[in-house]
């Protein structure tokens, strides 16, 4: 069985932290740890710096075994155990090795080791194979995701139709207080003209207000 993942940064961190003593700053490699189901894939990039002749990547815990030796244009050299699950990417300076459907053996360190005039190690990467989940843990994990997923779409539902009411009551009370202008506009308006003709009316004398009256004399 393997550790429990509350607890596993802390040991790999540990891990990694004792191989990269061994580690020199020509050649970088990541990920510093991987956590993969059997079955499932684990990927690793060597990066080195300076002449190189090649790349190997070897397994230095729990046996020691070479895993791979890749070097550009020439065929690579593939341990017996992971022939036909090994997937290369990239250039033997930048060279990432992808391990694909992983057993429990596969579990350990692995390590980058450049081909110069000396030896040249990555810090190390540390695989880890936790055991295959059965369809029954698979279906659980769905409804569970499911069963989060439901509250989490509603809340975001939520947000965004208030989102919108709010942007809509905006709006309208924009439109309200435009309306509400042009009405003090025409009151205005009304006001002038109606000063207007008081103003015109108390001008003229009385005579010219007086209604004309027909002499049938």
């Amino acid at each position: 069985m393997a550790p429990e993942l509350p607890l596993l940064p802390v040991l790999l961190t540990l891990a990694c932290t004792l191989l990269g003593v061994l580690a020199t700053q020509e050649m970088q490699q990541t990920p510093p740890y991987v956590i993969a189901p059997e079955g499932g894939s684990a990927s690793i990039t060597c990066c080195s710096r300076g002449p190189l002749l090649g790349v190997y990547l070897k397994q230095r815990w729990p046996e020691p075994s070479n895993v791979i030796y890749y070097e550009d244009n020439v065929q690579p050299t593939v341990d017996e155990r992971f022939r036909g699950r090994i997937v290369f990417s990239g250039r033997q300076h930048n060279l990432t090795v992808i391990m694909h459907r992983l057993r429990p053996a596969d579990a350990g360190a692995y390590a980058c080791q450049a081909v110069m005039s000396d030896e040249v190690w990555g810090p190390g990467t540390l695989v880890v194979v936790t055991d295959k989940l059965s369809p029954a843990a698979d279906t659980s994990q769905e409804a569970w995701l499911m069963h989060l997923a439901v509250p989490v779409a509603l809340a975001v539902g939520c947000f965004f139709i208030g989102l919108g009411l709010g942007a809509t009551c905006v709006l309208q009370r924009t439109q309200i207080k435009k309306l509400c202008c042009r009405k003090d506009e025409n009151s205005a308006c009304v006001v002038s003209n109606f000063l207007e003709m008081k103003v015109i009316t108390s001008s003229q004398p009385p005579e010219a207000l007086a209604p004309a009256t027909r002499d049938y004399a």
